[in-house]
């Protein structure tokens, strides 16, 4: 019969069996394990699936058997290590401890946070070494499909190493496997994946599988906001270009204040962009040659890079448009009705004849904006009085004037303060 053999430095106390809960490990950012409960899922998991196998401290076998214990009515086998009873059972685990992945990987796990250079192989030899730990698992279908691919599993193994850095690593793709401290916890073969992804702080569960998956897309963007492979980066982008959905990686949750590398930089300064969201609002030509990406995903991009080319979103602009370049008449008729109706009051001092733009905006709640000393209107203005366009007027050429943002608290002091002013000259 032939084994898989795993094999590490140290020799494995037959406590490690029996203690709930007791694991060295804990607190040890350098190790894979903390739970102190991995060996027992795994020896409970073992016997529980008929898989045979030994473990050896040094060149002595550590042995397991089982007996019957009855329990309010309910019938289970008790694990006995070299003969004596514990309180662990073979139900232990449950389903996440079914497969062949779930005990060979607490197995290697454990033993590769005893020895970094912990050995693989398959033999057909069953005896232990001095000053090791040697556990010897039949290698049935299951386990030899698993160790056949154990770049699957265990990324360390992998060379295929695209990237590195202080967040994470990143390695070739189809479909999403997440690996934390070089193993396996997430994987979803339904949903494709450009990339595959490896982080120290992927948050996991007492089974080993990811336990947030929120965290783990925030981890992935943490790892690609660090990234220093320009390469890479436009294979990102370019692996994103035209959809909003159908990969992981467009699902990714971007820091609140992202801190994209220099790398990044140095490649969207070269690129054009338009939200994909926006394609629509423009003409064929305008978009042609510009990279379609997700509007939010663009928005974090500019908050690091000023200078990107978005089409439709400006250095300083608060809001998304489109500039149209023939307006309705009855529209342009209101706004000179309206700015004619301002040239008749005291307002005229405050006005320096800005230039007017006619745009569309992507919310419809906006129907007007200030940029660089311009005053922008929404189309949807046209159904709008001439007294409700001077007022919007008015709202945009305080913003030129003061600088003030929107919805401020320092707004609303100024425009309370122009209107007690203009209230005091009408004072009798």
């Amino acid at each position: 019969m032939k084994y898989l053999k795993i094999k590490s430095k140290g020799i494995i106390q037959p406590e490690a069996f029996t203690l709930i809960g007791a694991s060295t490990k804990k607190g040890d950012e350098t190790k894979r394990g903390f739970f102190g409960s991995g060996a027992k899922y795994s020896l409970s998991s073992l016997i529980k699936n008929g898989v045979k196998f030994k473990v050896f401290a040094g060149k002595d076998e550590i042995k397991f058997s089982t007996k019957k214990v009855s329990f309010r009515g309910q019938e289970f086998e008790v694990i006995q290590v070299n003969g004596q009873d514990t309180s662990l059972t073979t139900t232990m685990g449950g389903d996440d401890w079914n497969d062949s992945f779930s005990y060979i990987r607490e197995i290697y796990s454990n033993a590769l946070d005893e020895d970094d250079n912990t050995k693989l192989e398959v033999t057909k030899e069953l005896e232990g070494e001095d000053g090791h730990t040697s556990y010897f698992i039949e290698y049935n279908k299951d386990v030899e499909d698993f160790h056949k691919n154990i770049y699957s599993y265990f990324c360390t193994e992998n060379p295929n190493v695209l990237h590195s850095n202080s967040k994470g690593s990143i390695y070739p793709g189809e479909t999403i496997r997440l690996f934390r401290k070089g193993i396996l916890c997430y994987q979803d073969n339904n949903v494709r994946s450009l990339f595959n992804y490896n982080s120290p702080d992927f948050s996991i569960n007492e089974s080993r599988t990811l336990s947030d998956t929120w965290d783990g897309r925030y981890r992935v963007g943490l790892i690609w906001e660090n990234c220093t492979d320009e390469i890479l980066i436009k294979e990102l982008l370019y692996g994103l270009e035209g959809g909003n959905a159908g990969t992981y990686e467009h699902s990714i949750y971007w820091s609140i204040s992202p801190s994209f590398s220099e790398a990044w930089g140095n490649v969207v300064k070269d690129l054009k962009f338009v939200g994909l969201e926006h394609t629509e609002m423009f003409g064929r030509d305008e978009v042609k040659g510009r990279l379609r990406l997700p509007f939010d995903f663009l928005k974090k991009l500019r908050d690091s890079f000023k200078d990107i080319d978005i089409l439709g979103l400006y250095d300083n602009a608060d809001n998304f448009f489109t500039e149209v370049k023939s307006p309705k008449e009855v529209l342009i008729n209101k706004v000179i009705d309206a700015v004619g109706l301002l040239l008749e009051t005291n307002y005229r001092y405050r006005w320096d004849n800005p230039k007017i733009r006619y745009v569309k905006f992507d919310r419809d709640n906006v129907y007007g904006m200030a940029l660089n000393g311009d005053i922008l209107l929404s189309t949807k203005l046209d159904t709008y009085s001439v007294d409700e366009i001077a007022r919007i007027i008015i709202e945009e050429n305080e913003h030129n004037i003061t600088g003030f943002k929107d919805e401020t608290r320092e707004f609303q002091d100024h425009l309370f303060k122009l209107y007690f002013e203009e209230l005091k000259t009408g004072k009798k």
